[in-house]
């Protein structure tokens, strides 16, 4: 079977979320996959990255039919072998937790953010990708993830994300994987998710922030890097010439960032600071002009007269 999946960067095999899942879950379990790595989507039966096809040439695209043809592809690990019927049904569990509530922010944070956007993610595929392919490419995948997300703001896909993310890190402890010391799909599935949030540059990181934040899942992406997934020395030269390049569209990324907040930082402080003095000066006109009515009624300048009206009754 050939397994197509996107280049390799930034540290990792292939930085597309799909494609670490289904090439770390085949090298878990020493599938006899051979391993593809393409820019030409259009020649995936769906236009979309991983592509595989079963025994039966028919493609593959979900990861757990995937899970199911890694099981029957007569390799001597077959994964997930060893897991006892409560804990396949927690794998199932946290796959399902993990698609709704991890999935939404690691597809906000590449797609939808759009700092991140245009500092790393547009631009890789863009140049990855042929023009003008590369402009519909992008426009259709950033309009896909925008729809997954159109049912949530962005201050309830984050904080599903940090529970996700502590939940992981309470799951883990200090396990080696997730189900004791042999991996499972379900390792596949979170290092796909993490894997990337952890090793790509993100000028609005807090999701990056709040991983690194738990030192168990941090060493677990690093665990299954160095086990399964390490890079050759081709690919490890070519990710460090471009790490100048990167660095750069970071530092700018965030010094725009910065710049950004700071003047709003100022245009808030100046819409604040407009406010006393309006409402002084109007206080002082109004004690002003009170004042100078005593002054004047108290010195004579100004007479109040009173006519008594006499009521005449029959």
């Amino acid at each position: 079977m050939e397994l197509h999946i996107w280049p390799s960067d930034f540290g990792l095999p292939t930085i597309d979320v799909a494609s670490l899942q289904f090439l770390t879950c085949s090298k878990m379990c020493a599938s006899p996959v051979q391993v593809v790595h393409s820019t030409r989507p259009w020649n995936s039966p769906t236009g979309e990255y991983p592509a595989i096809f079963d025994q039966k040439n028919k493609p593959v695209t979900d990861y757990e039919k995937f899970v199911e043809v890694l099981k029957k592809s007569g390799q001597d690990v077959v994964i997930d072998a060893d897991l006892t019927t409560f804990e396949r049904a927690q794998l199932d569990a946290f796959s399902c937790y993990l698609h709704q509530n991890l999935n939404p922010a690691v597809t906000h944070t590449f797609w939808a953010d759009e700092l991140n956007y245009n500092t790393v993610t547009q631009y890789w595929y863009a140049s990855h990708l042929h023009f003008p392919y590369n402009l519909y490419y992008l426009e259709k995948r950033r309009k896909k993830a925008l729809r997954l997300l159109a049912s949530k703001n962005d201050t309830t896909i984050l904080k599903d994300a940090f529970m996700a993310l502590n939940t992981l890190s309470t799951k883990l402890g200090d396990n080696k994987f997730f189900c004791g010391n042999k991996p499972t799909s379900l390792d596949a599935l979170v290092f796909g998710y993490l894997a990337p949030l952890l090793r790509v540059p993100l000028p609005n990181d807090r999701l990056q922030v709040q991983l690194s934040a738990c030192p168990n899942l941090v060493r677990f992406v690093e665990t299954v890097s160095s086990i399964y997934l390490p890079l050759s020395e081709e690919e490890i030269k070519r990710q460090q010439s471009n790490r100048k390049l990167w660095n750069n569209r970071l530092a700018k990324a965030k010094a725009e960032k910065e710049l950004a907040k700071q003047n709003s930082d100022n245009e808030h402080a100046e819409n604040n600071a407009e406010e006393p003095p309006m409402r002084d000066s109007i206080l002082f006109a109004l004690g002003a002009i009170t004042l100078s009515l005593v002054f004047a009624i108290h010195t004579g300048i100004l007479q109040v007269s009173v006519e008594d009206e006499e009521i005449a009754t029959e």
